[in-house]
């Protein structure tokens, strides 16, 4: 059993102490909340209302290290700091603009917290994944209380690459590292075992765990392909440059990477690489056309495509499929300037 405690601390203590605490990097994101949900959290302080503990490590140097509370602590500095306005009596008000009455409600309103005592890394991890059980966390926040070589690959070089950061994809709730973790997790599988590879949170977490920190062989294969991966990132801010911003779906996006780290090595012109980029924006706006077109669709082929990008898209078979699929219109558009089925 872990050393804690468990005491009261009132929003005013929490507001002093807030230069102390800081947030580990498996934390969520600080913003997530909506506005309407950080109101109705001060509504609650205001209203005398219980809310969920804060869970809070103290480190032997005497810093605070936040566990669980994330939101909640920013919700209410958010508050304090006269950056969120609340309804109160009908009226939005500021922090500043309460009622004496109303703002020693605040800060004296005592918060349940509980408090470990310089416990280890891993353990509190494990314990931030399993208090946000019932929060529905998304791969992305699961994955970034992981740790090694390929999780900081991942997220602190695929993700953060040019390319990748261009992509018309939010950067809430780690989006774009989770696409970084499917490209890297496929992009590995074929160098390794000419195959694909599932993009569920377990797969991802077993071969973050894979590469944490590997020896001999396997450090050698991890250096070689992020290497390449890194490298095919760069030719395709090179193709596609400011346009990137255009692309938004994470499908459609693995697919194409993986097709161009495939075929790259054909492109041997500018003129190869216009043509490549052409054909990624016109199969996209006519998957588009037919999705709007409902029943009145006209491609077989594209309906097919798209069903491939939006029903089980991250299982092994859906990700082969739809490589098999892009490469076969992939040839058929070099050839003819078309796409298959119009």
């Amino acid at each position: 059993m872990e050393p804690r405690r468990i005491e009261n601390w009132t929003i005013e203590k929490l507001h002093k102490l807030r230069p102390n605490i800081s947030f580990p990097e498996y934390q969520r994101q600080p913003n997530l909340w909506s506005p309407e949900k950080k109101r109705r959290l001060i509504d609650s302080i205001l209203r005398d209302i219980d809310i969920p503990k804060i869970y809070l490590n103290e480190t032997k140097d005497g810093d605070i290290e936040v566990v669980d509370g994330t939101q909640r602590l920013w919700s209410i500095w958010e508050f304090i700091d006269d950056e969120l306005q609340i309804e109160v009596e009908g009226d939005f008000k500021k922090f500043s603009e309460l009622t004496k009455r109303q703002a020693d409600t605040v800060r004296n309103f005592k918060l349940q917290v509980v408090i470990f005592e310089d416990v280890e890394d891993e353990y509190l991890r494990e314990l931030f994944l399993r208090l946000q059980l019932g929060l529905l966390l998304v791969t992305g926040e699961k994955l970034r209380a992981s740790t090694g070589m390929m999780k900081d690959f991942v997220f602190r070089k695929v993700a953060t690459h040019k390319f990748m950061d261009a992509l018309k994809i939010s950067n809430r709730r780690y989006a774009k590292e989770t696409l970084a973790a499917q490209i890297a997790i496929n992009s590995f599988a074929r160098a390794k075992m000419a195959s694909f590879a599932r993009t569920r949170y377990e797969d991802l977490l077993a071969f973050f765990k894979e590469y944490e920190q590997p020896p001999g062989q396997d450090l050698e294969i991890f250096r070689k392909q992020s290497k390449a991966i890194l490298s095919t990132l760069d030719e395709l801010w090179k193709c596609f440059g400011s346009r990137a911003g255009e692309l938004s779906n994470r499908s459609y996006l693995l697919s194409v990477y993986l097709l161009f780290e495939e075929i790259r090595s054909t492109l041997k012109t500018a003129k190869d690489e216009k043509k490549f980029v052409e054909f990624v924006f016109t199969l996209w706006r006519r998957l588009r056309q037919e999705v709007s077109a409902g029943i009145d669709r006209t491609n077989r082929e594209l309906y097919a495509f798209e069903t491939m990008l939006s029903s089980a898209s991250g299982e092994r078979y859906q990700i082969e499929r739809r490589h098999q699929r892009l490469r076969d219109y992939y040839a058929h558009f070099r050839q003819t300037g078309d796409i298959k089925g119009d």
